[in-house]
């Protein structure tokens, strides 16, 4: 079973209506279809989001495939690096998630710092 397949069962097991779904993740029914039937190449924000949606871990969703995981500029997503991981619980998929974790890592603490310039530059 490849991704679209999996979210799709888990959706139906859950009796959850499509419209549910695309809705509580922020895209439009196409782009949902493109992710049910597998030719929708999302981000991991997204592949995330519908996991918490459907109430279940993202590997529940990914299953056994080899799965393309990017950052794209489709519909709501934002821009970034993209990376493709084999899944079946690999040390890529762990490794991945980690890069990704260390990126955001990195972007909140540039954020902070330009909070904390921000609010020094409101006291003077």
């Amino acid at each position: 079973m490849n991704l679209g397949e999996n979210i799709r069962k888990i959706r139906i097991e859950k009796d959850k209506k499509q419209q549910e779904i695309y809705d509580a993740i922020g895209v439009n029914q196409s782009t949902y279809s493109k992710i049910e039937n597998n030719k929708y190449k999302m981000d991991i924000e997204t592949l995330r989001n519908i996991a918490n949606v459907l109430e279940v871990d993202v590997s529940k969703l990914i299953g056994e495939d080899k799965i393309e995981i990017k950052h794209t500029n489709n519909d709501n997503s934002s821009g970034g690096s993209g990376i493709v991981v084999t899944n079946n619980y690999s040390e890529e998929l762990i490794n991945s998630l980690k890069e990704q974790i260390t990126l955001y890592c990195k972007i909140n603490l540039k954020l902070e710092e330009e909070n904390k310039f921000l609010k020094e530059r409101l006291k003077n």
